[in-house]
């Protein structure tokens, strides 16, 4: 369903407007009014429309002033007027369709089906730019404790992180290897669940680097390093799981 709001200063220019739109637009909801600039103003930062019907002459301030106001727009816009000198101007404004009163049930129509397009192209765009305005955020950054600092690492360059006692070796990609202060059960609770697994009492392995399972009481699992690690009996379980099989 379009929701809509319709502008215009004169109540009978509203009424007659609203009522074609519900007698031959069935998804198009008119979800609010108003009769000057500032009142449309008001109503949409309220009902945040998709689509606006605006007049362009009214009392003290005039349609383009209320565009100024949201610049750059969220919402479509079909300027419904009786004045033709407008419609260039209009279009520069990245109006939809420009309608002239009477308005004709044909043009309205074909008015709401390029807005329908729009709106459509418009969400699933809104949808792209936050998913990956998400997955920009995603933090992968993570500060490595050792005795004289930090070290500030992206956890999937991790293979896997091993325990020396009350210390921790993380063992990287490119076969570099540092020596943390904190303990193994710090980075499990650190490293992202989904991506890191307890294998061992003695070892944190990230699954994105493994590369082949052998079977055994437990097993062993090589790494993309060449690392070996052993798997114990009791994790050997809930390591395949993560696998499909």
């Amino acid at each position: 369903m379009i929701q809509a709001i319709i502008i215009d200063d004169e109540p009978g220019n509203i009424d007659v407007l609203k009522k074609m739109i519900a007698d031959f637009c069935k998804d198009v909801e008119i979800s609010g009014t108003a009769a000057s600039v500032d009142e449309g103003v008001t109503v949409i930062k309220e009902r945040k429309p998709d689509l606006v019907f605006l007049d362009i002459e009214m009392p003290g301030k005039n349609a383009f002033d209320l565009i100024d106001y949201f610049t750059p727009v969220g919402f479509e816009i079909i300027f419904v007027t009786a004045f033709e000198q407008y419609a260039l101007k209009a279009f520069r404004y990245s109006a939809i369709d420009y309608l002239l009163k009477p308005v004709s049930i044909r043009e309205l129509r074909e008015a709401i089906e390029k807005a329908r397009k729009c709106i459509k192209e418009r969400n699933f765009q809104d949808r792209l730019d936050n998913f990956f305005a998400i997955e920009r955020k995603k933090e992968t950054k993570i500060a490595i404790q050792l005795k004289d600092g930090y070290s500030f690492i992206n956890y999937n360059d991790i293979v896997c992180c091993s325990s020396e006692g009350a210390y921790t070796v993380i063992s990287f990609v490119n076969g570099n290897k540092l020596l943390s202060s904190n303990n193994l059960k710090h980075f499990e609770d650190l490293l992202p669940e989904d991506i890191f697994c307890r294998i061992h009492n003695s070892h944190l392995a990230n699954l994105d680097h493994a590369v082949r399972y052998s079977k055994g009481r437990g097993g062993n699992l090589l790494m993309v390093n060449k690392m070996m690690l052993e798997v114990s009996q009791r994790k050997k379980d809930e390591l395949l799981s993560r696998f499909k099989k």
